[in-house]
């Protein structure tokens, strides 16, 4: 609490980082400094018997008081720092020749005016102040070389004179230290704030790159969970718009077709539902499932799409197998599996889902006799650079289906693998905890 309190109050002495300038907050530092270095100098320069220099600190107590109530309660800081470089520098100019010229402390002094002019104007300005500071120690030094009796030693002893250097230097450094210290300090401080403010930068570039790969995903399920079941659906259509049929065969044809439409749209609805959960980021909602109810309800489609380009479908699966896995993630996962072995087989072939217990997992395969995929490619499964292929009527893969899967896949806590099916044709493999119950 000591702390806060003095931090708080030197905030109210000097002015918040929220309305006032770096400069601002230095330039009032410099007038309560100022304010009390001169009230400890006027007792002293008149004790060793430096009238002038006495009066001129008196003088500099009012200023400086001035200046700061000028600066932090009126707000004119930028006319305050103009008045008191001026005055700053005609009031050493002035001591100087009443306290020994070259051979007192004085060119400490406009030293330390020249720091103070520095730290606390633009550095636009700078032009203007640093040339007046120089040119006005130059031309001091050169009226005391040609006139030195305008600047006599006024020393009472040698001992005053002591004293006046170390007290003049103690005040240098003391105002030094305080300046540089400030403007140390609130460079860290600034440093500091940019750093954060580009790590928070950099964190919300993430996020957005993280949200775009997420969108990208969820597009690429939408389209390759829409494509095929609507194919399926223009070829039916092409078919009855195309063929003259018999009244028995366009019949069952169209009833086909009204169960495939059926199926696509609660497909889309389950899948255009599951994306609006998966905006704010991919994640399972990991659940008890029976196994043989999500793949005999999810891949309806699939065997309208097998039927009609003459694949036979089966799946085969225990009765009581129940897994953990969120069940649309799941079931997304085997019917871009079940779709890619349908598009690989040729006419007559078969693709067999098969789902049982093996060890302490439930195991659900999807085995094909179709064109298998070859050695290159099989290195790069999984992958983000597997190349997109044709099927065997030219069905055209987005190449994005199996990274997919892996991604869905190790978000349900499963595992997904692949190994050649013999000499001809393709199996994956899917693995998940089984349930408790």
């Amino acid at each position: 609490m000591q702390i806060l309190g003095k931090k708080l109050d030197g905030s109210r002495l000097i002015g918040t980082p929220e309305l006032f300038s770096l400069e601002e907050r230095i330039f009032n530092t410099v007038c309560i400094i100022a304010f009390i270095t001169m009230c400890f100098e006027v007792p002293f320069n008149f004790f060793i018997g430096l009238a002038v220099p006495a009066g001129l600190c008196i003088f500099g107590v009012v200023f400086s008081a001035y200046m700061y109530y000028l600066s932090r309660f009126r707000r004119k800081s930028s006319l305050g720092i103009k008045v008191f470089c001026i005055v700053c520098n005609l009031a050493f100019a002035v001591n100087y020749f009443y306290n020994s010229g070259i051979y007192g402390p004085n060119l400490l002094l406009f030293s330390l005016v020249f720091l103070m002019v520095i730290a606390v104007i633009p550095k636009a300005h700078f032009k203007i102040w640093i040339p007046i500071n120089i040119l006005l120690v130059f031309v001091i030094l050169t009226f005391e070389y040609f006139y030195p009796q305008a600047a006599p030693d006024v020393y009472i002893s040698k001992v005053s004179k002591v004293i006046d250097f170390g007290v003049t230097y103690f005040v240098v450094v003391i105002l030094t230290y305080f300046a540089i210290s400030y403007i140390r300090k609130n460079y860290d401080a600034e440093r500091f704030s940019v750093d954060e403010k580009n790590k928070a930068i950099e964190e919300q570039k993430l996020e957005l790159e993280r949200i775009n790969s997420e969108k990208d995903k969820l597009f690429s399920v939408v389209a390759h969970d829409i494509r095929m079941p609507l194919n399926s659906i223009q070829s039916y259509l092409e078919l009855l718009a195309e063929t003259d049929l018999e009244e028995e065969e366009g019949a069952k044809i169209r009833k086909q077709l009204l169960q495939v439409t059926k199926d696509t749209s609660a497909m889309i609805t389950n899948v255009l539902s599951w994306s609006k959960t998966q905006m704010a980021g991919s994640r399972a909602d990991l659940a008890p499932m029976n196994v043989k109810d999500a793949l005999m309800s999810g891949l309806n489609i699939e065997k309208s799409i097998s039927q009609r380009k003459g694949v036979r479908l089966e799946i085969v699966s225990e009765d009581n197998l129940h897994i953990i896995a969120d069940y649309h993630m799941f079931q997304l996962v085997v019917r871009n599996l079940v779709n890619n072995a349908i598009k690989f087989t040729e006419k007559g072939g078969q693709v067999i889902v098969n789902a049982k217990r093996l060890a302490n997992v439930g195991c659900i395969e999807v085995r094909d006799n179709g064109l298998g995929i070859n050695p290159e490619q099989q290195r790069k499964l999984f992958q983000l650079k597997a190349s997109s292929t044709y099927g065997t009527n030219k069905e055209k893969g987005v190449g994005l289906g199996l990274l997919l899967c892996k991604e869905f896949t190790d978000l349900q806590g499963g595992t997904i693998a692949f190994e050649p099916n013999g000499n001809k044709g393709s199996v994956f493999m899917l693995s998940f905890a089984l349930s408790a119950n």
